[in-house]
């Protein structure tokens, strides 16, 4: 039997493509089990298999087409960041789909809002034009619906590119892993490392939703509430987010036995974004009860103390406003505003968007108040968190904190060797990890670039948006921060904003914004060369063929 050609270049990437589209077909169709607990929803039921099927018959078409039962070679030059950026475009299309396709149920999602939605539950973002809450009578299927978008960004948070790595293989499953940006190594091999990972926030996604069901949410809310917590994502199964608990402390919700205590719940999700943001490696310190390894990581005093800071600033400045709109003393209500800042300080530094308010309410004592209506410090601090973002190796978006520390620690020294004898060295090093690691000259290069490089695009995306009349620059810029971080605390409604015509824009930028600070960038720019030199090379091939076949006629 004739031994076939191993496997390389575009078919090797389509082919383990199709492994991926096999994985999210499932995937898709899991949000119909909520139709066993609420049968009325079944017109959920023909989306969400269409695009589960399409998804599972694509997949197994790439697989059997390109790589069942051949040799794969390694991947060559970027062809690990083109198979990642494929996996995360399809990842979205699927998720959006269902949307799409029942469109004339779902309030105003066309085609637009569909990847807008979908981008931002992948990437853990949160910012959201959806309107089919359990909480809107004239909700079509929301609990489906609600649950779908929770899972997408439960699974993109912890582990999009982590669970098709784990099926793949030892090099090809590696590679693909640190294209994503996870430089860190749980175990030598990366199908335990998935299997410890998925198993850590399986652990506390457990513990979470029954803290919160405790706390008077139903088991829904629960287990929605609790999966975007730990993925770093803010969307809520209720259309006031987390504020809508307080419309309702003290009270019962349907199917509960326990009142809701809405200062429970918010120090609850307030723990598992926390927890969230924290790296894969520094879990298993925290698990393993070396917490002074965990309390002097550079990330951890990082966070620690930019966190205080801004804290403290957005407070007072919190403070000032409402004494000036409400006319009264400076440290009246302040309990009251502390909970409100202390809420949106540690959703931006987490990356994970939840909210107490919606964007456009006002502020009220007893309500809380939109992040607008607390004071432009607070705004200013929760742009800088949610462009600084989470840490490295977590289900956080941003520039990510170790890359912050790298650039500060450099700069440190580089004053100080200006001002030091010249005879006397001077280390760059950090704690990380549990030992102290020298700052190479690669390392620090990468982290200088890598902030101009994000940015540049926060700048060019800030600037796009300011024509467009919904936004002004504190506002396109406080916006643009949550889509690039992956928070999803934004001061515009985008339920109303038009997605048509030349309005669509803003949901456009926002989701390539969501992608970009997803991917950290490079990959795709990577993937981009990787592409072209593939189409290069095979017009060359042609071209060559075509020159032979003239030349013997």
């Amino acid at each position: 039997m004739k031994e076939r050609k191993e496997v390389t270049g575009f078919r090797l990437v389509l082919g383990y493509l199709g492994i991926f589209l096999i994985l999210v077909g499932f995937l898709t169709a899991s949000p119909l089990i909520i139709v066993f607990a609420y049968p009325e929803e079944h017109g959920a039921i023909v989306p969400f298999s269409m695009v589960a099927l399409a998804d599972i018959v694509v997949g197994l078409l790439f697989y059997f087409l390109f790589i069942f039962r051949r040799k794969r070679s390694k991947f060559r030059r970027h062809e690990e960041f083109a198979l990642l950026t494929f996996i995360w475009v399809f990842a979205v299309i699927s998720g959006a789909l269902p949307f799409y396709f029942a469109k004339d149920h779902l309030v105003a999602m066309n085609f637009t809002k569909a990847i807008f939605e979908s981008t931002s539950s992948y990437t853990g973002t949160g910012l959201t034009g959806f309107m089919d809450y359990i909480d809107v009578e004239t909700a079509f299927a929301p609990h489906v619906y609600t649950y779908h978008r929770s899972q997408m960004q439960f699974i993109g948070g912890v582990g999009l590119v982590l669970l098709v790595a784990s099926v793949l293989g030892a090099n090809a499953g590696v590679k693909l892993y640190v294209s994503e940006g996870h430089s860190d190594k749980l175990l030598p091999n990366i199908a335990k490392s998935a299997k410890l990972i998925f198993g850590i926030y399986s652990m506390y996604s457990f513990f979470g939703t029954l803290a919160l069901y405790f706390a008077g949410l139903p088991w829904f809310d629960a287990v929605c509430t609790s999966m975007c917590a730990l993925s770093g994502g803010g969307m809520s199964p209720r259309s006031t987010n987390i504020g809508f608990y307080r419309g309702v402390d003290g009270g019962y919700l349907p199917g509960c036995i326990f009142a809701v205590n809405s200062i429970a719940v918010e120090v609850i999700v307030m723990i598992l974004v926390i927890l969230g943001m924290i790296s894969f490696v520094l879990h298993t310190f925290l698990l393993r009860g070396k917490f002074k390894t965990f309390l002097k990581d550079c990330e951890t005093k990082y966070i620690i103390c930019t966190g205080s800071l801004a804290l403290l600033i957005s407070f007072l400045g919190a403070c000032s406003s409402v004494s000036l709109q409400l006319q009264r003393g400076f440290f009246d209500d302040a309990g009251n505003i502390f909970r409100d800042v202390i809420f949106y300080v540690v959703g931006s530094f987490t990356t994970s968007g939840f909210a107490v308010t919606s964007p456009t309410s006002t502020y009220h004592l007893l309500d809380g108040g939109s992040a607008a209506s607390l004071g432009k410090p607070l705004l200013f601090s929760c742009i800088l968190l949610m462009l600084v973002g989470a840490d490295s190796g977590s289900t956080g978006g941003g520039i990510k904190q170790f890359r912050m520390v790298v650039a500060i620690k450099e700069i440190f020294y580089n004053i100080r060797y200006k001002f030091a004898p010249h005879h006397q060295l001077q280390p760059h090093v950090v704690y990380r990890y549990g030992e102290v690691k020298d700052i190479d000259e690669e390392t620090a290069r990468e982290a200088f670039n890598y902030v101009l490089l994000y940015l540049g695009v926060f700048i060019v995306s800030v600037l796009i948006l300011c024509f467009h009349p919904s936004f002004d620059a504190e506002i396109a810029a406080f916006d643009v921060a949550s889509a690039m971080g992956n928070v999803g605390l934004g001061l515009v409604d985008y339920v109303p904003l038009p997605h048509e015509g030349v309005e669509f824009i803003p949901y456009w930028v926002l989701s390539m914004d969501m992608l970009l600070g997803r991917l950290e960038i490079m990959p795709i720019i990577y993937a981009g060369s990787n592409v072209r030199e593939e189409i290069a090379y095979h017009l060359s091939e042609r071209r060559k063929r075509n020159a032979e076949i003239t030349a013997l006629e």
